[in-house]
């Protein structure tokens, strides 16, 4: 029966017989005992035949195909979902591709669905695949769900090395948020990062092969000053390196983040590439504020004492890399322009005491690890050359200074 149907449904398709086909789609779904594998076909043909209708007429109701099934079964209608979704992608049929993920994650959610370096792969393509339509669609209510719950069904499968599989996708997905400035989509990627990170076996791989593939999102953004998704990135990448709690990771993010500030401001100056790099500036802010509110003095152990003189550090090698694109500046020079940039901006008005407290101690600490540069410098700026550290606060952050 199933066979005949589906026989009429093709050649109905094919001579564009729209109205009968919608009425063989219908009784061909709910034709008692249909094989999966006959409604995929017919699911395929409606797609080749750009009718998304029908597709959709066939797809309804289908989750009654996740609710039994041995493993085998579940993954072999996984892989028909992916060549599904592929074909939607190819034709630009949106609500196919919709219907057949939600179908996707149904199946993935079933106790039966195999967890095997087979299943990661195909659910990693399923998520590389589908998440880039979604997000080439800006569709972000189709994609978050997609993004989490792929990620958390791979975090369930222990043993397997979940980066070989899904960093690829992760690459994928931040390649078209970047490209269509998806500013929404950032923060979903880093919570998948996260879980992700969270369950490796080496985190240190896992940064080692994701911090390159962020760096070109980054860069990429970063050469449109205009586009504030730079700033979104680097953000991110800091509420996760604070969120992983593992303090290698503070290093290697850093240089990362400072790579992409020194690409934006040899290329637009500092006043106009200053937010791609701020959250990293706000980041030395905030620990310069509780080393004087909570430090006692040079402290080996300290995180936050290592997280300010990285923080110090990195800032002055921007600024010294916005000075060398202006033959007439130094470092100090470009410091002062981040400081009057970041004063500019009337989020932060209320935060002006502590900006200029940390973009004196830039210079303070530029001066003394720079001193021939350094030399006949002084700031032009009367709040930034009215000393604000007190001998007790300079003789906290002795381990700086």
């Amino acid at each position: 029966m199933s066979a005949d149907k589906l026989a009429l449904l093709r050649q109905q398709l094919a001579a564009g017989e729209v109205e009968p086909a919608e009425n063989t789609a219908r009784e061909l779904q709910s034709a008692p005992g249909l094989a999966f594998a006959d409604l995929a076909a017919a699911v395929q043909h409606a797609i080749n035949a750009r009718q998304p209708a029908v597709a959709l007429l066939l797809l309804a109701d289908s989750e009654r195909f996740c609710a039994a099934g041995a493993s085998p079964a579940l993954l072999v209608r996984m892989e028909a979902m992916v060549s599904l979704i592929a074909a939607c992608r190819r034709e630009k049929l949106d609500e196919p591709a919709r219907r057949a993920s939600a179908l996707a994650l149904e199946l993935l959610n079933m106790s039966e669905f195999p967890q095997s370096a087979e299943s990661l792969n195909v659910v990693a393509r399923f998520a590389g695949s589908a998440g880039s339509y979604a997000l080439r669609r800006r569709d972000l209510e189709w994609f978050a769900p997609l993004a989490l719950q792929t990620a958390g069904w791979a975090v369930r499968c222990e043993n397997f090395p979940l980066d070989e599989y899904f960093l690829p996708v992760l690459e994928t997905w931040m390649h078209r948020a970047t490209r269509h400035k998806l500013l929404e989509a950032v923060p979903i990627i880093f919570e998948v990062a996260h879980l992700l990170v969270m369950a490796v076996a080496d985190r240190s791989e896992f940064l080692n092969r994701f911090l390159p593939e962020w760096r070109i999102a980054a860069a990429t953004a970063s050469l449109d000053p205009e586009n504030p998704q730079a700033s979104v990135w680097v953000e991110q990448l800091l509420l996760w390196t604070i969120r992983s709690e593992d303090k290698a990771f503070w290093r290697p993010v850093m240089r990362r983040i400072t790579e992409v500030a020194g690409l934006a401001v040899s290329r637009h100056g500092v006043a106009a590439s200053f937010s791609v790099f701020r959250p990293l500036l706000d980041v030395g802010r905030v620990q310069l504020a509780d080393e004087l509110k909570f430090g006692s003095g040079p402290d080996e152990a300290s995180s936050r004492q290592k997280i300010l003189r990285m923080v110090c550090n990195e800032a002055v090698r921007i600024a010294e890399m916005a000075a060398h694109k202006d033959f007439s500046a130094v470092a100090g020079d470009k410091v002062e322009e981040m400081y009057h940039s970041w004063l500019s901006d009337p989020e932060y008005e209320s935060q002006a005491r502590s900006i200029e407290r940390f973009c004196q101690l830039l210079l303070i600490y530029w001066s003394q690890n720079r001193k021939r540069a350094a030399r006949k410098w002084t700031p032009r700026d009367e709040r930034l050359a009215t000393p604000l550290l007190t001998e007790e606060e300079r003789q906290k952050l002795s381990f700086l200074l």
